[in-house]
């Protein structure tokens, strides 16, 4: 068989089967087409260790970083082990190679407090809406005329509920009407490998914005099952709710912000708020809560940057 071939099988399986998210499977297909590209034994039954080991040394040649090398790494073994458990080859060649890379731990980015709220703010002014006022159905409706407008209104309901929950922007974006439960305040969202979890609204003025956004869109005749929608009325991407959120943050003067930042964000106000990280775990939708764990790293940051400020000891020198 086709190295070629083999990868097309690959990709099938983990749509199908998997049931990987398009994001994921576009970044399997890249990794994969590269491989067939800078390995020159083309049929799969042939590959051995050297021609991995060869892979590997072009793929530092290329400049990659350490991280984009390992997720290639990681897709290639996903998919030899697959091709074995299918018996399409004898033996895995790949778990005679060592593929041990470290990455250095990059502590994730949040978002100041004052930013947030600028950020917040400036959302709010774009509508119209002025210092104090609420998101009742009345004050939005006569703010709210056509679909441009109401795409100010979905820019404000993402940076609350992004921050509020702490979803990711793909979770966000695959909302269903039928996956808000109102009344118990809470919202189903479907994670990673097709894991369902809920996530919750713990603010009635959040929970009044999600009522008078639905109530907007049923007044523009827009017949939708995702919760958020373009100014075509369509679902809303992930592309077009990180546009909203940068154009805002140039209008803020804020330096480049994104929805992901906005998931760092509610994590370590989370924390920073005593909130254990088991809950925080289960709330984010992580498998490991090594996973969480970058975050405590981050209050502890924030910790010493406060601790060197008050410098207690000048108090008895």
């Amino acid at each position: 068989m086709l190295t070629q071939e083999a990868c097309s099988h690959f990709l099938l399986h983990c749509q199908y089967a998997r049931k990987l998210s398009p994001h994921t499977l576009r970044a399997y297909k890249k990794d994969l087409d590269t491989f067939v590209e800078l390995v020159e034994e083309k049929n799969v039954l042939k590959l051995n260790k050297q021609h991995f080991k060869g892979y590997l040394f072009d793929l530092h040649q290329t400049g990659l970083s350490i991280r984009s090398i390992k997720r290639r790494i990681a897709c290639l073994k996903s998919m030899f082990r697959w091709l074995e458990q299918e018996e399409v080859i004898d033996a895995n060649p790949m778990l005679k190679v060592d593929t041990s890379l470290k990455v250095p731990t990059l502590l994730p980015r949040n978002i100041a407090k004052k930013d947030l709220r600028k950020m917040l703010n400036t959302a709010r002014s774009e509508l119209g809406l002025v210092k104090g006022s609420c998101y009742d159905l009345s004050s939005l409706s006569a703010l709210v005329s056509s679909a441009k407008d109401l795409n100010k209104v979905t820019c404000i309901l993402s940076l609350e509920l992004l921050f509020a929950t702490g979803v990711r922007v793909s979770e966000l974006v695959n909302i269903e009407l039928n996956h808000i439960l109102i009344k118990e305040q809470k919202v189903k969202v479907l994670g990673k490998g097709q894991r369902e979890r809920f996530v919750f609204l713990p603010n009635a003025e959040v929970v009044g914005l999600l009522n008078t956004y639905v109530a907007l869109r049923d007044r523009l005749n827009i017949e939708h099952l995702y919760l958020l929608v373009n100014s075509r009325g369509k679902q809303a991407s992930p592309h077009f709710i990180r546009k909203l959120i940068r154009q805002t943050a140039e209008k803020a003067n804020i330096e480049r912000i994104t929805p992901h930042m906005y998931r760092h964000s509610s994590a370590c106000q989370l924390l920073e708020s005593g909130v254990d990280i088991r809950y925080v775990q289960k709330l984010l939708g992580h498998q490991s809560i090594l996973t969480t764990q970058l975050y405590t790293h981050v209050n502890d940051k924030e910790l010493q940057k406060k601790i060197t400020k008050a410098n207690i000891r000048s108090f008895i020198t």
